[in-house]
């Protein structure tokens, strides 16, 4: 009975260790054959909001410093958070990267870190968010005592500011169910889910307004993308 018992339990871990080896088989191929899963489909909107939130008490901390005014961005979100190396707010590129975003695919590193983490020198410290080290973006030209309905940030958009995509290997793939994370002028961290034409919509005036849009009170043309 003993040595029949022995047996089935031999099998059975067996059978366990045959599935184990498969799976690793399995991961393994994906490794050596470039396939991987979509890494921003499983990151959290809600963990990316928090960390949205954290890049906004720096730009607060900054606009205190500068009349309660908000970095400027010419071009891309980038210039706007390398103030804040600037004013040694942050002294790190982590902050600023999202795991998986698509923004992140060409980083002056080449071997797909999100970022360096070289700054550069003072007091510019252009090194900084180089292309491919952001994956936020930014709207420009807005006041702490601006609406604090406003967007002030949003993980990355398509080439197309305001839009999202569901492709993930293309910049503004979304998260896992379809949300993105922003964050208001008034420090508010959102995990939101967007509507069917990947926009994303809040209730205004009793009807769902896009956020970024003139409707919302944004302007369209201050909404800056990473560079990248």
């Amino acid at each position: 009975m003993n040595h029949r018992s022995l047996q089935g339990f031999t099998r059975r871990e067996l059978l366990v260790s045959l599935v184990l080896v498969s799976l690793l088989a399995v991961f393994g191929w994906s490794l050596t054959t470039g396939c991987s899963l979509p890494l921003k489909k499983i990151a959290k909107a809600s963990t990316t909001a928090k960390t949205g939130h954290d890049i906004y008490t720096m730009l607060s901390a900054w606009a205190s410093d500068n009349n309660g005014d908000f970095p400027t961005a010419r071009q891309f979100s980038n210039e706007a958070f390398r103030e804040l190396f600037k004013a040694r707010l942050v002294d790190s590129e982590k902050l600023f990267a999202i795991p998986g975003d698509a923004w992140h695919k060409n980083t002056p590193s080449g071997d797909g870190r999100t970022f360096d983490d070289e700054i550069g020198s003072a007091p510019d410290y252009v090194q900084a968010l180089m292309p491919g080290e952001c994956a936020w973006a930014y709207l420009t030209g807005l006041k702490v005592e601006s609406d604090p309905q406003l967007p002030l940030l949003a993980n990355g958009f398509t080439e197309s500011p305001g839009l999202y995509t569901d492709d993930a290997s293309r910049k503004g793939g979304v998260f896992l169910g379809e949300k993105c994370a922003w964050v208001t002028v008034s420090g508010s961290a959102k995990a939101s889910e967007l509507s069917p034409d990947f926009r994303l919509r809040e209730i205004k005036d009793g009807q769902k307004t896009d956020v970024f849009s003139k409707a919302w009170g944004t302007n369209p043309d201050n909404i800056k993308n990473p560079g990248g």
